[in-house]
């Protein structure tokens, strides 16, 4: 049952991840009928969020787009700064939902913040420590005797607590992403940054990449529920 859960995953963030690029590539292709830019949006929506202080800029890459806190800057992709696209719209309002939710000290968010620093390593780490609990364990009555057994249980149960860390993270990550991009489309909406018949393809763009972070969260949920199997498994 393990592995049918874990193969559906699989193919869930296969089919999702997909759907993503063909939602924004269609939409990377329809102008929006209002004048502003991707980069002009993002600076119109946190002026009239009074967020100060940031500065707009493009970066390398697709989909690469983030808020960073930290340097004050809100990085648009070659393929939204500039833009003029349903797409690049939505992405840059998303981004500035995130300046908008530090701002306000929006707890989630702040959680989150906290998270992110440790959340990979602990993600990485996690797994290897387990790992070295069960080749530990892996010798038998003999190394039972020895007390590697007991070490080697313990060494997985530490393994668990810090893989937990970083599935807390992407936990905390998915309400933080749609709030975003809800404060997003209410935006987008208000101010007519896009055409009344374009903010539901708006929230096309949206919803897809927020589907991503459901995904990164089962799968972290499926690779937790792995580390707890295998730790009952040697148990026994």
């Amino acid at each position: 049952m393990f592995y049918i859960l874990a193969i559906g995953v699989y193919i869930v963030s296969m089919i999702i991840q997909a759907r993503l690029q063909s939602t924004f590539n269609k939409y990377s292709k329809v102008r929006t009928t209002a004048r502003y830019s991707a980069d002009e949006a993002a600076e119109i929506i946190l002026r009239d969020a009074e967020v100060r202080g940031l500065t707009i800029q493009p970066i390398q890459g697709s989909l690469t787009d983030n808020y960073n806190p930290r340097k004050h800057t809100i990085n648009l992709s070659q393929s939204v700064y500039g833009s003029y696209s349903i797409a690049a719209i939505a992405v840059a309002a998303h981004e500035c939902g995130h300046a908008i939710q530090d701002s306000k000290n929006w707890w989630f968010y702040r959680i989150r913040q906290f998270l992110a620093p440790i959340a990979g390593i602990a993600s990485r780490g996690g797994v290897y420590i387990a790992m070295l609990g069960i080749i530990i364990m892996a010798g038998g009555s003999a190394a039972e005797a020895a007390g590697s057994y007991e070490l080697g249980y313990n060494i997985i149960t530490i393994g668990i607590i810090a893989y937990f860390v970083a599935f807390l993270f992407y936990l905390i990550m998915v309400p933080v992403e749609y709030d975003a991009s809800n404060r997003a489309l209410k935006i987008i909406k208000e101010m007519g940054l896009v055409g009344e018949d374009q903010v539901g393809d708006c929230k096309k763009v949206l919803r897809a990449a927020g589907r991503t972070y459901v995904v990164a969260m089962a799968s972290a949920g499926v690779t937790l529920l792995r580390l707890f199997l295998i730790r009952g498994n040697r148990r026994r």
